[in-house]
């Protein structure tokens, strides 16, 4: 928030924030402070502003301490204020305009990140989904086994009988007796 200083017709200045009179060297301070002043004329409200830094300059100037080198303040008066203030405006427009660039780029790499990482989730949830498909396949196919352990027990009883029976009828053959038919054990009758 820009802070306000009244300068009166006596040229004092006065801050109206802390509602006390105060000096060039105070309003100094505070612009290295970084804070944001405003100087206006009490009475015909004009922007004393440009005026009162230049007196700043102008007192630090007199008082020795080197604020500006002598070439600087020679180009200072050589230059209009505005040719001074487009030479130092362009460089700070092009930093801003090259840091908007910059930001614009990176947000956009950002996208393109987020939709690399979304696209990969996504592929590693397809992924999932099919294994855990193939997986339940598999345990579909081992929960038969038993059952499928209970018919090949079955069949092997089957073939054990008919091969005592086999080895019965090749008995009764080599010892001449007759072959009976037999249908009561028809170890075939079950089968489709």
């Amino acid at each position: 928030m820009t802070k306000i200083i009244k300068r009166y017709s006596n040229r004092k200045l006065y801050d109206t924030e802390r509602s006390t009179y105060i000096t060039l060297e105070e309003i100094r301070d505070m612009v290295r402070d970084g804070e944001d002043i405003r100087i206006i004329d009490n009475s015909t409200k004009e922007d004393l502003t440009n005026v009162t830094l230049a007196q700043i300059i102008f007192e630090q100037e007199k008082a020795h301490k080197r604020l500006l080198p002598l070439a600087s303040l020679r180009y200072i008066i050589q230059q209009s204020g505005e040719d001074i203030f487009q030479k130092i405006q362009n460089p700070v427009s092009q930093f801003k305009d090259e840091v908007k660039r910059k930001t614009d780029a990176l947000e956009e790499s950002g996208k393109a990140v987020k939709d690399f990482i979304e696209s990969t989730q996504r592929s590693l949830d397809e992924m999932q989904n099919r294994m855990d498909e193939r997986f339940k396949d598999a345990v579909d196919q081992l929960t038969h086994i038993p059952q499928m352990r209970r018919e090949v027990q079955e069949l092997e009883q089957r073939v054990k009988h008919l091969e005592k029976m086999v080895q019965r009828l090749e008995g009764n053959l080599r010892d001449g007796q007759p072959v009976r038919h037999v249908t009561a054990n028809d170890p075939f009758k079950d089968l489709p």
